[in-house]
């Protein structure tokens, strides 16, 4: 999230107002979430955002027991001011790395991978050069951020310009490794108090997947995730799959003008940009499915699940702390919620299932917006909204 001013001019005032609770098919309830739909319409409205998508699952609605109650609002194409599809696909971003680290601690209680082994063990040789070294990595570090190990995102460009000119640039995991590797570790793995966003870390948890398994990550995370919990808007798309299937609203990046940052449709890009750590496409409501289902115990053991959620501090927001994939954040309603967030270009998203002082779990909820932030208040007024949903009756 950066410090630079909120969206002004044109491309703020092309955003309509089409907005409103959309019912799930055959699970509507007449209840309306009010105070959610407050909240996305002052995100397009005031915030400048095009469009933004909610989906809030849980079965203690007031008035009704829908399971899944969908809101949106803004435009889901500012070229034809289509509104924001109901149900539709976005680019989920990191989120994709509970899912990552889902598959990892699975093949952990299988056996196949040590959580404090070493990834020399798994990749030998290959983490080497400018301080980085494998043989002191562990696999916890590379789950929890922890590793020190350099982010390699900083080389793909770090201004809209730059992310707009190299849109469709093909990356293997290979190259975006060796990125990283041309500098220095941010620390060393496991220094004490020390705690890095890396993606490249996630970049080896997938070759990891390879190597032990002997298939692709993405076979994996299908067939481990996707298709037992029947994840049916759920994909990876290859790596010259620029456009998203079905149904969804165009994601935009706010370039700088004279005039007040304008929008330029980013919705076709290059997945390999993302890699391991963001390539998931995936509705709102799929991805709540898979929070709730991991987090309700169906796709790890109750050990392991505590494992995932044993978090250490981080500088991501207020309160916000890191587990194994898995990032916890207190709730003013009592308890945390459990989740993750994702931005990449075109798409801005943050999830989270409510889990109570007791380990009751509650609502799950997913928030889609498409564009990034550009203001670090607009990245907490997306955590507040977040907040609203699983908090407001």
């Amino acid at each position: 999230m950066t410090k630079s001013g909120r969206m002004i001019g044109l491309a703020a005032m092309l955003v309509v107002a089409v907005g409103g609770i959309v019912p799930a098919p055959a699970q509507a309830g007449a209840a309306t979430d009010s105070a959610l739909q407050a909240e996305l319409d002052e995100l397009t409205h005031e915030e400048g955002f095009p469009g933004a998508l909610a989906t809030v699952t849980g079965a203690s609605w007031p008035g009704g027991a829908a399971r899944h109650r969908t809101v949106r609002s803004g435009v889901g194409d500012l070229s034809t001011g289509r509104p924001v599809p109901y149900d539709g696909r976005v680019r989920i971003g990191s989120n994709n790395k509970t899912v990552v680290a889902t598959v990892v601690l699975q093949l952990v209680e299988q056996g196949a991978i040590g959580l404090d082994a070493p990834v020399e063990r798994y990749l030998p040789g290959l983490v080497r050069g400018n301080g980085n070294d494998g043989r002191k990595m562990r696999i916890r570090h590379l789950l929890q951020h922890t590793s020190g190990v350099p982010d390699f995102t900083g080389d793909l460009g770090s201004t809209p310009e730059e992310l707009l000119a190299g849109r469709f640039r093909q990356f293997s995991g290979k190259e975006l490794l060796d990125m990283a590797l041309a500098h220095p570790p941010t620390f060393q793995p496991g220094e004490p108090g020390r705690w890095a966003y890396s993606n490249t870390g996630y970049e080896l948890l997938g070759m990891v997947i390879e190597k032990v398994t002997g298939h692709s990550w993405q076979h994996e995370v299908a067939e481990r995730v996707i298709k037992p919990l029947r994840l049916d808007t759920m994909y990876l798309p290859g790596a010259r799959e620029y456009d998203l299937r079905g149904p969804h609203p165009r994601g935009y990046l706010a370039m700088p003008d004279p005039g007040g940052p304008r929008l330029v449709d980013i919705t076709e890009f290059s997945p390999s940009l993302l890699g391991v750590s963001g390539v998931l496409v995936s509705t709102p409501r799929d991805y709540n499915r898979f929070l709730t289902a991991l987090l309700e115990g169906d796709l790890l053991s109750p050990g392991m699940l505590a494992e995932m959620k044993r978090p250490v501090p981080t500088q991501l927001w207020p309160g916000a702390e890191y587990g194994l994939g898995l990032i916890r954040t207190p709730l003013s309603c009592g308890g945390y919620f459990y989740g993750h967030s994702g931005d990449v270009p075109g798409y801005t998203t943050m999830s989270g299932l409510a889990v109570d002082a007791g380990g009751r779990t509650g609502r799950s909820a997913t928030v889609a917006l498409t564009r990034s932030p550009i203001t670090r208040d607009q990245g907490l007024h997306l955590l507040k909204t977040v907040e609203t949903a699983l908090c407001s009756n």
